[in-house]
Parts: C-alpha cells; structure tokens; sequence
C-alpha cells in the first residue's frame, strides 16, 4: 500500500481482484476523521466507477482500490497529500483534511464497457434543431426528462459570424412528472402514428452548403428537420427526424413548449443587440 494510504479490510472479498489498467464499480461512503459526513455533497451515494489507471478521483482512493476483491470491504484512511492537500474543497473539506472512506467493491471490468445500470434511471427525450444561419434563424437543443426537468441550449445567430464565434443560452425549467412522461410517450409513438413523416436517418442529409455547422434536410422533399432522439439508461430506442412544419409534429404539444421556452431567450438577445 502507498505511504499515506492506510486500509482496514472489513470483508475479504472472493471475486476478481482490482488493478492497475482496470476500471473499479464501487460505492463510497466518504467522511472526515472527526465524522463529518461528506456523502452526496462531494461524493455521489450511488456506484460509481474508478478509472485505476487515470488520475479521474483523488490518488488515496485509487490506491486503496488496488488489492481488493470483489465482495469485498475497506475502510481506508487517506492522508491529505494524497486527498485534497492544502486547498481543500471549500466549503466542504478543510485545508489538509485527511479522509476517511469506506468501499465496497462490487465489479471489476476492462476498459469501455458500460451497461444499463451505470445510467440513471428514467427516459430523456432530446430534440435538436440545427437552425439556418444564411436566414439568422437560431439553433436548439432541447432536453425533457420523465421527472419534469426541461430545458434549452439555444445559439441566436450574431449578424455576419458563424456559429462558433457564438456562446449558446441555457434556460431551464420544470413540468410536472406527469406531463413530462406524456409529452415524451408521444414523440415516441409518433413513428408508428405518422410512419411517413417520421424519417430514419439514411433519408435525411445533411446540408453544407452554408459553411458552418449544417442543417438537417428531407432527401427528397429538401425541408428542414428535427433530430428526435430517446435515451433510456444508455441506449437509444427511439430515433427519427421530422420536419418542424409537419402536422404530426403538431400532435405531440412538445411544439408549444419548445416555442414557449426558447422564443424568450431568442427575443432578449434579438434586443440586446440592438
């Protein structure tokens, strides 16, 4: 073990055995020596994974990984240098703190796998909208999760530059959860709906000829389209574009809400500017 690691194995786990050049699933109970809890306000409560190769979490955790089995239990007492040192976190950790974690190991994996369980549980339907530049029309990205948080990233166009001399506007709110799942359940049955409208992504191109960024475009009919996109613990089970004018579109009520999220931002921009 590392000079300012010091570990205590409270369960000798009996599965495959963490090291360096693996990736370490784990929860962490972290606290202070003097027993100030510091769980959910610098750690998250819930597993996490633990890079033992990269400097992605403070040295003495990963240190103190190393060696353990699956099944297993530590308690690790982690001095300050290999902690948060002098600076400390403020407001949460002092200057020189030393740390006192408890793990558990519950999987050893190699490197880039992921799984379902390693993604909050829940639906997050995001909708994108590429915007036309030549006509100083502004570009989207909106987010609606089941729990009702929604919200925006919008660029407005600033006359004569291109997208990137742009820094979008954040703007967030909150639906009722019932509404939300509503709202998301009917972008996603709207293939089966409006198969017609509701395009795979082998029949929509994407235009360039605005040099700078592109938009999505029908192949056939040359209209301007939505990316609709459903992710659900990290996988993608919905997936179509749609243009913004189709009526089917119009059935989903996400219209509306976009509209009335994103229209303010766009006109206290448009206002500041001139």
């Amino acid at each position: 073990m590392k000079p300012g690691v010091r570990a205590e194995d409270i369960v000798v786990g009996t599965g495959d055995e963490a090291m360096r050049g693996k990736v370490a699933v784990v929860t962490v109970h972290i606290s202070l020596l003097d027993g100030t809890d510091l769980s959910g306000s610098c750690w998250p409560t819930t597993p996490m994974r633990i890079d033992l190769g990269k400097r992605d979490c403070i040295a003495g955790l990963r240190y103190g990984i190393e060696g353990m089995r699956v099944g297993g239990r530590r308690t690790l007492t982690i001095s300050p240098h290999l902690a948060y040192r002098a600076q400390g976190v403020p407001g949460k950790i002092p200057p020189n703190a030393a740390l006192r974690c408890e793990v558990e190991l519950l999987e050893v994996r190699e490197h880039g796998v992921v799984k379902p369980e390693d993604y909050p549980p829940g639906k997050h339907l995001i909708i994108g909208w590429l915007g036309d530049l030549q006509n100083g029309v502004a570009k989207w990205q909106f987010g609606l999760h089941d729990d009702g948080r929604y919200g925006a990233m919008v660029w407005v166009p600033i006359p004569g530059l291109k997208w990137r001399h742009n820094k979008p506007k954040v703007v967030e709110k909150r639906l009722t959860p019932e509404r939300a799942a509503t709202l998301i359940e009917s972008a996603v049955a709207l293939p089966n709906r409006f198969p017609l409208e509701c395009l795979s992504a082998d029949k929509v191109c994407v235009d360039h000829s605005g040099h700078d960024g592109g938009v999505h475009r029908n192949r056939e009919t040359d209209a301007l389209c939505l990316a609709v996109t459903l992710w659900e613990r990290g996988q993608c089970p919905c997936q179509y574009y749609i243009a913004e004018t189709s009526p089917a579109w119009m059935t989903t009520g996400l219209h509306e809400v976009i509209r009335d999220l994103i229209a303010p931002v766009v006109d206290s921009v448009t206002r500041s500017r001139t």
